[in-house]
């Protein structure tokens, strides 16, 4: 620790040591001491907000489905429990999201399966947790300038983040580290957006390559060898990846740019690109009471470039009353509709009698999703999901083809204007915004917009987060006895974190 920053100094290793290397060698040893306070509150509500998603898939059809066939969340195989919770903190699209990516599927839930057989005491859990973010994202952040955004399937991120919760949880060597994620990335899985708009294979895009690097840990622990150039090689991970490889993104900043600040917290299942929309929904209902059908003419959702993409790559797989999950919590329209009708968005807005809902559909069906560029360059602006990459990359940007696709003639204006990459995370934002005009029947218009929604990063979400997580524990089902321990974790002893976590997914979920 550096004692006039309170930053953690990056190790010395060799000037040509691999990415992966160097990486490695930062994250084996860092201690709670090594890492800032507000990083570690952050991390502490990541942990709240993963339990709560965990609790509200116990309380759907498809996370009851998962534990008859995989088990429950707490059981002595950490593997398996890894598996089954991974499972459940994404079915529903519950989970956290950081720049840049889905970092709790690996990152926490692995930590968590770990605590008891590691005998980890709350701050060791929140140390593993925090340095499986740190590498998940990392590795996301130089892959994120590819031909599409892959969200919840983006599986190098869940591979990165199992195995560096896993590595760092039982103190592996150098030697299993880079073994380890080099035998993780070597093998890519690669989920078919047909197949997760379409079935519920969506659970397992986080959780198959979860125990897939688990595997790889155990292997390297072993013996077995990684490539330990996986990443930066010409035909590794970040070349197979991205149009604009960035492999700088790994290691800048380490030990005093902590990704764990980017955190967003959702309130609702569903995409955090739909989340602005929610909003503005949810004030137009609180303004107007519950909104049918019959009274409504049109609805626009004015969203970001990736509100509309996402809406045109689910439209084909809506079908009204026979939408399956999956596609309902990527759909704009049906979380709209939800909203405007009743207020609310929860567990059971996503099971058969919501979903089967035809008042509900024909609401949605009078949603559009038009694309707002003024939006854009502001989501663009923020931190997270793009523009630090964005700005990370520089003029290596302008090889982007989606980039210019979006920004045309004005794509160096944009880039220019976004200034330099950030120092620190400490002020980061997210700014997924969205306006909802609702045209009623007899011609009244009324408007609400969103800049940000609530949760994501910010000023309002670094100083709300623990309220935004205590709300969502409870909400699906956690006791406030649970809570308050889990609130307290990082004073816990090894028996006491243990029986803090099984208790947050055990107790009963109805």
């Amino acid at each position: 620790m550096d004692p006039s920053t309170g930053a953690l100094a990056e190790r010395p290793v060799e000037p040509d040591a691999s990415l992966s290397h160097r990486l490695a060698s930062w994250a084996r040893t860092v201690a709670h001491e090594d890492v800032p306070e507000l990083t570690r509150y952050a991390a502490r509500s990541q942990l709240i907000s993963n339990l709560a998603a965990v609790r509200a898939s116990l309380r759907h059809p498809i996370g009851r489905a998962i534990v008859e066939a995989f088990g429950p969340p707490v059981q002595s195989d950490p593997k398996q429990a890894a598996y089954v919770l991974a499972a459940l903190a994404t079915a529903l699209d519950f989970d956290e999201v950081a720049y840049s990516g889905h970092v709790s599927a690996g990152a926490v839930n692995v930590a968590v399966s770990e605590a008891a057989g590691r005998a980890l005491d709350g701050k060791a859990l929140l140390t593993t947790i925090v340095v499986a973010n740190e590498c998940a994202a990392r590795i996301s952040a130089a892959t994120i300038l590819s031909p599409f955004f892959r969200g919840q399937t983006n599986t190098h991120c869940h591979l990165a983040s199992a195995a560096a919760a896993r590595l760092h949880a039982r103190n592996a060597s150098l030697r299993e580290w880079t073994a380890g994620l080099g035998l993780a990335f070597g093998i890519m899985a690669v989920p078919l957006h047909h197949g997760v708009v379409t079935s519920d294979v969506k659970a397992f895009t986080a959780a198959a390559p979860v125990r897939l690097a688990l595997d790889a840990c155990d292997a390297a622990a072993h013996g077995l060898t990684g490539s330990d150039t996986i990443l930066e090689h010409r035909e590794g991970l970040l070349a197979q990846l991205s149009a604009v490889p960035l492999p700088d993104a790994v290691t800048a900043g380490l030990g005093h740019r902590w990704h764990t600040d980017t955190l967003t917290y959702k309130r609702w299942p569903g995409s955090a690109y739909l989340h602005a929309a929610f909003d503005c929904a949810q004030r137009l209902h609180r303004r107007l009471g519950g909104v049918r059908a019959h009274d409504v003419r049109r609805i626009t959702v004015h969203g970001s470039l990736l509100t509309w993409q996402l809406e045109r790559k689910v439209a084909p797989a809506l079908d009204g009353p026979r939408t399956g999950v999956s596609a309902a919590t990527l759909s704009v329209g049906y979380g709209v509709a939800t909203l405007l009708l009743t207020g609310a968005l929860g567990v059971a807005d996503y099971t058969a009698p919501s979903l089967s809902d035809q008042e509900r559909w024909s609401l949605a069906d009078k949603v559009t999703v038009e694309h707002d560029m003024r939006l854009s360059e502001r989501m663009a602006q923020a931190t997270s999901p793009l523009g630090e990459a964005l700005r990370q990359a520089g003029d290596r940007a302008l090889d982007w083809p989606e980039f210019i696709a979006w920004g045309g003639e004005d794509a160096p204006r944009l880039l220019a204007g976004l200034g330099a990459p950030e120092e620190t995370f400490e002020n980061a934002t997210m700014a997924i915004g969205a306006r909802v005009e609702l045209e009623l029947a007899d011609g009244t218009t009324l408007t609400e917009d969103c800049e940000a929604f609530t949760g994501s990063a910010g000023v309002g979400t670094r100083q709300d987060h623990r309220s935004l997580v205590r709300q969502k524990f409870l909400d699906n089902g956690g006791s406030t006895e649970v809570l308050a321990e889990l609130e307290a974790i990082d004073t816990l002893d090894p028996a006491r974190t243990a029986s803090a976590l099984a208790r947050a997914v055990t107790a009963d979920p109805a």
